[in-house]
């Protein structure tokens, strides 16, 4: 099984060094690495060029899911890891959703529990974030966490730059009434870093997020009542 990590980055430079030291600390080393530079402005290019190992895509900066759907396409494996430029991986991780594909080939995915983490030095947990969840493992599905075959993808189709920031929200629910298997590896091997640029916050009214999310399950209802199991 060939897998290729996809890390997307824009203006990742606080951060981006230690999202990348934990692909190449992996247990399950990746055969390729490929990040997509959407157009960052600061010192990001910097920090990629000096990773030999990684394959560097440049393009204008047209957001996150534009990132990823171009990364998956240009990726060589039959089997894609997604990363996010803030985010931590355990030693672990890679190694274990493998695992858990490979038991099963029929499976299209893996996704795995996840831990937030306030980044050092920011005091005041963000609105957006239940200070309940810090340190706590949590089921994780976003793209951080998500280890998916070629053929999974491609049968519930590219990531939605419509729906940002919950296009990976409306993946997984597009793969879910697409029928693709998964299977949820328990073990918190994502560390999800809560700062203060974080997309998920990016959407500033409550109700705004409310109303995206609402339009992605009427969307999954619809898709349902036209084909029903």
């Amino acid at each position: 099984m060939r897998l290729t990590v996809v890390l997307t980055v824009h203006d990742g430079e606080r951060f981006l060094g230690e999202a990348i030291d934990s692909v190449l600390a992996q247990s399950r080393g990746a055969d390729e690495i490929i990040a997509v530079d959407d157009g960052s402005r600061d010192g990001s290019a910097g920090i990629l060029a000096s990773y030999a190992q990684i394959r560097v895509i440049a393009q204008a900066h047209s957001g996150c899911a534009v990132a990823r759907n171009r990364g998956v396409a240009a990726a060589s494996g039959d089997v894609v890891a997604l990363l996010d430029q803030d985010d931590v991986w355990d030693p672990d991780k890679l190694r274990l959703q493998i695992a858990a594909l490979e038991a099963d080939p029929a499976l299209g995915f893996a996704v795995c529990a996840i831990r937030n983490f306030l980044t050092p030095g920011l005091t005041v947990v963000p609105d957006w974030v239940d200070p309940r969840t810090l340190g706590v493992a949590q089921r994780g599905f976003g793209t951080g966490t998500l280890v998916m075959r070629q053929w999974a993808f491609a049968q519930t189709g590219p990531f939605d730059p419509t729906k940002a920031p919950l296009d990976d929200s409306d993946w997984f629910v597009r793969a879910v009434d697409a029928e693709i298997g998964y299977v949820h590896v328990n073990e918190a091997v994502v560390h999800r870093r809560i700062h203060d640029r974080n997309l998920s916050g990016s959407v500033d009214a409550e109700s705004a997020r409310h109303s995206l999310m609402a339009r992605i399950l009427h969307a999954s209802l619809a898709r349902r009542r036209q084909h029903p199991r």
